[in-house]
Order: structure tokens, then sequence, then C-alpha cells
């Protein structure tokens, strides 16, 4: 679009832009003032084509250089365009797949920069690299530490349909990862790669005017607060919403959305929900609101005004199970694969489980900004174990999945299950570098075994110390692993070589067991090159016990007591601290008794026995 022909547009723009900003000073001020320094910020008047499911829009950029380098040039994310065709790394990856959902070539998705200038009208060329789901401009002169830019450009989008995070479905909008956004400077280059299948997202904190034109009979939810709605007498409103230290805007939108909330203290919780979910209202609330509480508590407070919980259409799955700035995407299928019956009935706690966890990523990303890409483990293992907590603390260990009736499931056996399939599958590691099962397992799985493991190694109250510590230290930056152990070491007082060389960078494994009981000496052995302090409980025959703690420096360890009656069991950590063990079933072994020559004579009969009634049975 030429400058001559956008300027009737961005004058309407402005004018519109402008009423809706005076309007904004009549109604309260915004939840909190800005708590940390914007570095990328976004002003965006978009409008929603809710037949053509495409977007136009304008976009302000104020980006601000706080490093020491001078910066010679811009590299945008277009994240659309990774579902552009076939050709992109996103749907390269996992053969157009994720989740279950499959790409729909019919109905594709993308991003067209149209214009881009600097503030003073000096126009820049913006040039896609890689698949296009990038793109760089130079800049005339290069920022220098400490001075602004801002940057002006006009793009249009479509949407695709629905099956990875954003998109369509009918007239069900998740509308994320929408706009051209900027990567993160670091260590003297753009920190920004290809859209990749895993990849979740990396930028620099900011603040946001979003103004969205849509049809009237929509109801929204966005980042942030709403901050007025203007009816254009056309049919058709503006929305504004405002949000600030946050690192991305998301919005939805749908004519079928119903809005339930609850006040949390000084949080309003939110849900948009679907006719056809109103069962779900209010364990969504009440999931929503021991969540929000337990977090606040065990790390530190959240400190926006709102948080939006949204309910996805049946056939919109891939829009579920996301996360953004105050802003989460929920759902009420199985994630057990269950069914429907089990789930509405209470005893299958997917719903529950999804808002705990989604909910989790307000302070594991959103807030403490991980980088997604190169280290998942963070942001997923830190949620992962977070939403544990609360699932056990909500429905206890047994029942924290599945509790229907005699039939349970805690969330760690099932995590500790997956993390079996490959406990050598180290947790650090770029997210493209693992496959689906392989990012599952490094980035969930074992970081959640991992982290119990060591909260139950370390004990409980640590543990959180560590945790809000890490929380409060790196709240609106960009920490990384390293960052994490040395938190982890200062609070605890301990070296943790073991946590994160074994097991975050390692391949390190580990089964302890009792290799042998005799009347007067236990032996235990550690199979793998994983060393975890442990204990070992030996039991007496006359049920006197002792517990012995053991380095597990040594492969192999006899402890001998002479003086002691004759030993019956021993059982190495009997508590199952160490939830990465191995094989859990050889911990323990008990003394074989002395067996009577009539005893033995009765077992062989009652084998014999068992053995004419099975061949009986057969014929």
């Amino acid at each position: 679009m030429s400058p001559q022909a956008s300027t009737p547009t961005h004058i309407s723009r402005s004018i519109t832009l402008s009423l809706l900003l005076l309007a904004s000073y009549l109604l309260p001020p915004p939840a909190h003032a800005a708590l940390t320094t914007p570095i990328a910020s976004y002003t965006i008047e978009v409008t929603l084509d809710a037949e053509a499911k495409t977007l136009t829009a304008h976009e302000v950029v104020t980006y601000l250089n706080t490093t020491a380098d001078p910066i010679p040039d811009l590299v945008f994310h277009l994240y659309l365009n990774g579902f552009r065709d076939r050709n992109s790394v996103f749907l390269q990856e996992e053969g157009a797949q994720l989740w279950g959902s499959e790409w729909d070539p019919e109905h594709p998705g993308w991003i067209q920069v149209t214009g881009i200038h600097l503030a003073d009208g000096t126009p820049l060329t913006l040039e896609e690299i890689e698949d296009g789901t990038l793109a760089r401009a130079d800049l005339p002169a290069p920022i220098a530490p400490g001075e602004t830019v801002e940057v002006e450009l006009d793009f249009r989008a479509q949407l695709p349909r629905v099956f990875a995070r954003t998109g369509y479905a009918d007239d069900f909008f998740m509308v994320g990862q929408w706009f051209p956004k900027l990567g993160v400077w670091q260590d003297g280059g753009w920190n920004a790669y290809p859209f990749h299948a895993h990849t979740e997202f990396y930028a620099d904190f900011g603040t946001y005017d979003v103004t969205i034109t849509l049809p009237a009979v929509y109801v929204t939810g966005g980042t942030g607060l709403p901050v007025s709605t203007v009816d254009n007498g056309d049919g058709t409103q503006t929305v504004y919403y405002h949000a600030e230290d946050v690192i991305d805007f998301v919005w939805t939108t749908s004519p079928r959305f119903r809005e339930a909330t609850r006040q949390v203290d000084r949080v309003e919780i939110l849900y948009l929900y679907l006719p056809e979910h109103e069962w779900s209202v209010e364990r969504a609330l009440d999931a929503a609101e021991a969540t929000m509480r337990h977090y606040s508590r065990w790390y530190g407070p959240y400190p926006y005004g709102r948080v939006t919980v949204v309910d996805v259409p049946d056939g919109a799955r891939g829009a579920g199970g996301m996360e953004y700035p105050t802003l989460v995407a929920a759902g009420t299928e199985s994630m057990l694969g269950l069914g429907p019956g089990l789930i509405r009935a209470g005893m299958d706690h997917s719903l529950e489980l999804l808002i705990a966890h989604e909910l989790g990523h307000q302070w594991w990303q959103s807030m403490v900004g991980f980088n997604e890409a190169e280290e998942p483990w963070l942001d997923e293992g830190f949620t992962d174990y977070s939403a544990l907590r609360v699932m056990e603390t909500l429905y206890g260990a047994d029942g924290s999945l599945l509790d229907a009736g005699s039939l349970g499931m805690g969330y760690l056996d099932g995590r500790r299950m997956e993390y079996l399939f490959n406990p050598r599958l180290p947790m650090y590691g770029r997210a493209w570098d693992f496959g689906m099962v392989e990012y599952g397992i490094a980035a969930y799985s074992k970081p959640v075994v991992s982290l119990r493991t060591l909260e139950r190694v370390l004990g409980e109250e640590t543990m959180l110390d560590i945790m809000g510590t890490f929380f409060h230290r790196y709240q609106f930056a960009h920490p990384t692993s390293e960052d994490f152990r040395a938190t982890a070491e200062e609070v605890s007082e301990q070296d943790l070589s073991w946590f994160f060389d074994g097991l975050v960078y390692g391949d390190g494994v580990l089964n302890y067991t009792v290799t042998g009981v005799d009347e007067h000496s236990v032996t235990v052995a550690r199979q793998g090159d994983l060393v975890i302090p442990t204990e070992v409980l030996v039991t007496f025959a006359d049920g006197s016990t002792m517990l012995e703690p053991w380095d597990g420096e040594e492969a192999k360890v006899v402890f001998v007591y002479d003086a002691r009656p004759p030993v019956q069991s021993a059982e190495v950590d009997p508590e199952r601290k160490l939830v990465v063990d191995l094989r859990w079933a050889d911990n323990g072994l008990s003394r074989r008794p002395e067996v009577s020559p009539w005893l033995a004579l009765v077992t062989r009969l009652l084998y014999n026995l068992q053995n004419a009634l099975l061949a009986l049975g057969g014929l």
C-alpha cells in the first residue's frame, strides 16, 4: 500500500484511537502502574473481517535499546507465515500435524507487511528471511544505547483454520502471534528463530495499547484490561485494551461467548465459556481461584487486574491448552481420552489440571520471561511442577488426575511413567532439537519428576524458598538455567550438581536397590551414574528399626549389625523421595524365613492342585 493511499485510513484510525484514549481518562486507571521499564511497546489498531477471517492493521512499535550495543537493524517475527504453505519449518517438522490436529491447506494462514517507515516518515525495507516467519529491516542509523526508535507498520493477515494455537473455527477466533513482533536483542544479535513446531515464544516486556474493531455482536477477551468500548453505529464496535509489563498480546472473540466472573482479592477472574459447556462454569472458576491463591502464596503476587480463562469449542482443540499474558486457553476435553462422561462427573480432573497448568505460566513465562525456544524445560517444567502441587493439594496425590471410585490415578504417576520411556534424555536443549515424544519427556515429564525429587531431598519449605526467591529475583527479566542453579544452591546452601549436571544437562540415571539381607547384614547397591543422598531403613526381628544415611557414592555398601537382633528386612529410600529412581520395586528386600518341612509339603500340594485346575479349565 502506498503512503498516499493509506493517508485517509490513518487519519480515521487516529481519530478513533484519540477518542478511545480520551474516553480512557474518564474510566478507572489500570490495576497497576508499570513495574518495569518497557523495552518493546506496541500500539495496534486492528479490524477483524469475521466472514473472510482476515485482519487489517496499523502498528506502531516503540523500542528502547537497554543494551550496551548499537543496534543496526530490527528483526520481526511473522509467526502466521508458519501456516502459509508446506515449505514452512513449522509444517515440515511434524508433517503438518500437531497434538492430534492437522493443518488445512484449503484454509492457510499468513501475514503480509504492506508498509513500514520510521515515525518521521523515513521509509524502510522489510525483507523476509528464512522461511518467511522472520523479517529484517535495516535502519538508516544504529539505535545507540539508551536511545529509542519508533517504527510504523501496516499489515494484512489471513487467520488459518485453527490447528495449532491460533486461528478460527466457525465464529470462534483465537488470535495469537498475529502481529509483527520484535525479537530480543541479546549478546550482540537478535535472538529470533524461525517458527518451529515445538517452540513457543520469547519477547521483551512492554506496554500494549490495542484497539480491535469487529462485529458488535461479538464478545471479546484479551491481554490486559478493556478500557473502553465504542459502538460505531454501523454494526461494528471498537474495543480498546491496555496492558503493561507483558511480553505479548492475544485476543479471542465469538458471538457465542458467555461471561462468568469471580473476584479473588483485587483480581477478577473472567471465564469466557460456550453455552454447551455451561456445566463447567463453577468448576472452572473454582479451579482458577484455588490456583491463583496457591501460586500467589507460594511464589509471589499476581500484579495484574484480571486473568481470563477461555473455553474453546469441541472442534477447536488446537486452540486450547495455551498460555498468554493474563489470558489462557483451556478446554473441556479429557486429557486421558476417556470421553465426556467422567470429566463432566468430576472424576476426570482434566479441566482443573489444564487450568492449573496454564495459569502457572502467568508466573513461569509471562512474568519470569524464560526463553521458551532455547530452554523449554524451565517454562514447561516449572509450570507443570506447580500444577502438580496444586492438583495434589486439591485432590490428594492418588486421585489428582483421575478419581473414579476404586480407579484412581495421580498426576505424578502419569508423568513418572512417561519419564521412564527415556530417562537418559537431558532436560536442557532447544525445543526443535527434540521430536514430539522426546519434547514431552524433556520439557514436561522429566522436569516434573526431577523437581519433585529436588523438593523431597531438600524439603518442601526450602524448595518453596528457592522458587519464591527465583521469582522475585527475575520477575520481568530473562533468566536461564544457570540463574536457577545459582539461586537454588544459594538458598539451599548445597552443591546441587546431582540435579543440574546429572538431570538437567546430563543423561544420568539412578536405581537404588537392596541386593542382600542376611541375619546380620544388609547390602545396598547403586545401579546407574546418578548419585543422590538417601536413607536405608533396616527392620530387625524384634520390630525395632534403624534409619541409615547413605550418600550413594559407592556402587555397593554393606551395613553390618553384629550386636543387634537378626535383620528382618531393609528398604532404600523408604519414603520414595527419589522419584527419578528407575525401579522402586527393588528398593526393599526381606530375609527369607526358614520354612518347615510340613509347610513346604503343603505349598507343593497347593501348587499341584492349581496346575490341575488350570488343566481342567482348558478342556
